[in-house]
């Protein structure tokens, strides 16, 4: 019985020292991700910043609450750090695509429209991108977001080709006072 264990304790050590170097180094706290991102985002060291945000998502996916700040401040540094527009509209749509239920999946719907129309000048893809808006937020159930009806007047701007200041005096019905009022004004009167 002796000899039997003595040959098992050896293969039990084996087997554990082989199952412990498969591990990888425990997650840091997820606080430690965010002051490490926070600190090297204010360092503007932006891709390690990134990296940082994106440990966090990977290593913490249960923590709805954190990934989806993480992804906006992602897709924040994408757009104000880096001016990668491109990357910000893909980072909006990953936090959609995992939090679909989020409210902050509707404000990063409405975000790739407005940055594709405001920023990258691509009119199509910013219409495309405001109709699928639409599909998914036809309307605003609370009454301080207005995205749906915001999306609405700048998918009707772009469908038009106006500019949305001839699209407001249109539809406010006013137009704007003539220069020649002034000049009038200073004729001596008779």
């Amino acid at each position: 019985m002796l000899k039997l264990n003595l040959l098992i304790l050896p293969l039990l050590i084996v087997a554990f020292v082989f199952s412990s170097c498969g591990k990888t180094e425990s997650a840091k706290p997820e606080q430690t991700y965010l002051d490490d991102a926070k600190k090297q985002y204010d360092e503007k060291k932006f891709e390690e910043s990134i990296a940082t945000y994106r440990e966090l998502i990977k290593n913490y996916p249960a923590s709805e609450k954190n990934a989806i700040y993480a992804y906006n401040q992602i897709a924040g540094i994408y757009f104000d750090g880096l001016k990668d527009y491109q990357k910000t509209v893909d980072t909006y749509r990953e936090l959609a695509e995992k939090y679909p239920k989020s409210k902050e999946a509707k404000q990063s719907l409405f975000m790739v429209a407005f940055t594709y129309d405001e920023y990258m000048k691509d009119k199509e893809k910013a219409k495309d991108a405001y109709k699928k808006f639409l599909e998914k937020f036809p309307q605003d159930t609370d009454p301080n977001d207005k995205m749906s009806e915001s999306a609405r007047t700048m998918l009707q701007v772009l469908e038009s080709g106006k500019s949305i200041e001839d699209m407001i005096k249109e539809n406010s019905g006013t137009t704007s006072p003539k220069t020649e009022t002034k000049a009038d004004t200073t004729k001596p009167k008779k």
